[in-house]
């Protein structure tokens, strides 16, 4: 495996000095957008590699159950779709990147908190939401932060981190997946930790008890980060940018993300002097537009094709906000080319003006046609040249 990773790197720089070219007119055109220039046409980027599976079980036919489990798995496919990516599908992707890691995926940490961890045979381990480690205002009141190197399948992910970096550390860098400098989403820790329906219960009944989880919650996302610190050598206080990234936004009224989740955001934000915010969500943010102006908002970094993107345009492009809309993954699953092309002519003539704008999608589902791919990225290069 080795001899073969090496081979992987050394086509990785290969296409990369064949394509510098190519790879300069993508950055150049990222870099127009973030400035809210007009390049010659609008950025594009499909979201295929990792837990898509567009490409490790499409095209490549991993269980990734054991591709999960082996660090070996890992660090070849990781490169070896990144390459099969910039060869094949022409979306404006930069450099071929020859960094690999360990996947933690959605369950590493959860299970820190106590949450049951289901491993399939064949797919991708998941979190039990039927358990709830914290059901309980009792069990809320005795939890105490864990040594996260030891909690979990904590242990599992550093034993497979030493081992890739056994592997190949000496041919590129190792990490393991750790988020973009934000806090560890106390939040979506509460839901999986208190359960939905007793979260939102306790919000009404017991606020109290709510805020004393989630400032839990939130020195555990401290001490996943420390723990990231220590391990990697990665200073949280160098970083400029909070992401107010969960799953779970959208279940919660804009009253309740300022009562109950805002504060422990705007405490890390104070700490550690990160001067301006990212939102994300896989939910529609259309009811949060007041909160996102609010805060330091400066890119919208998942925004789905089903929000109001007219009302996004004339709120943000003003004030510099930039933003990436993710072409839904069930769209690109079951749309014919026709109806891509359509719905793609339609973001694109909200979006491109004044620039600041990325055409990207959503987590692709693994069974999502090729032609309908290469249809979004065709349609996109025509319809979003300035």
């Amino acid at each position: 495996m080795r001899e073969k990773f090496r081979k992987l790197i050394d086509e990785a720089e290969r296409l990369n000095g064949i394509h510098k070219d190519r790879i300069e007119e993508s950055r150049t055109r990222y870099e127009a957008v973030r400035r809210f220039e007009e390049p010659d046409r609008v950025p594009i980027h499909v979201w295929v590699e990792g837990m898509s599976g567009w490409y490790l079980q499409g095209k490549y036919g991993l269980n990734m159950a054991e591709y999960f489990r082996s660090h070996e798995l890992q660090a070849f496919y990781q490169l070896k779709e990144r390459i099969d990516t910039f060869k094949e599908l022409g979306d404006d992707r930069l450099e071929i990147d020859t960094l690999v890691g360990v996947e933690g995926g959605v369950v590493s940490h959860p299970s820190v908190i106590g949450c049951k961890i289901v491993f399939p045979e064949n797919d991708w381990p998941w979190i039990d939401v039927r358990y709830h480690p914290l059901d309980t205002p009792e069990k809320i009141d005795d939890f105490r932060v864990p040594e996260i190197s030891k909690a979990g399948i904590m242990p599992q992910l550093i034993e497979r981190y030493e081992k890739m970096k056994k592997l190949v550390g000496d041919l590129t860098t190792v990490y393991l997946h750790v988020g973009n400098g934000d806090p560890e989403r106390p939040l979506q820790m509460a839901v999986y930790a208190r359960g939905y329906s007793n979260l939102i219960r306790d919000m009404y009944t017991d606020p109290q008890l709510v805020h004393k989880l989630l400032r839990k919650m939130a020195d555990v996302g401290e001490a996943i980060h420390n723990f990231y610190r220590d391990l990697l050598g990665r200073d949280l206080s160098k970083c400029e940018v909070v992401d107010l990234y969960d799953n779970f936004l959208g279940h919660f009224s804009p009253s309740l993300l300022r009562k109950f989740v805002l504060p422990y955001y705007r405490e890390w934000a104070k700490k550690y002097g990160w001067k301006y915010w990212t939102i994300s969500s896989q939910c529609n943010l259309d009811p949060y537009i007041e909160i996102m102006t609010e805060i330091p908002t400066k890119y919208i970094s998942y925004l789905t094709s089903f929000s109001n993107l007219k009302l996004f345009k004339e709120t943000f492009t003003p004030r510099r906000v930039l933003i990436n809309v993710a072409y839904e993954a069930s769209l690109m699953l079951n749309q014919t080319p026709a109806e891509i092309e359509k719905e793609c002519k339609r973001i694109i003539e909200i979006m491109a003006p004044g620039s600041g704008f990325i055409m990207g999608t959503a987590c692709l589902d693994w069974r999502t046609p090729e032609e309908n791919i290469r249809t979004f990225i065709e349609v996109s290069k025509k319809n979003g040249k300035y």
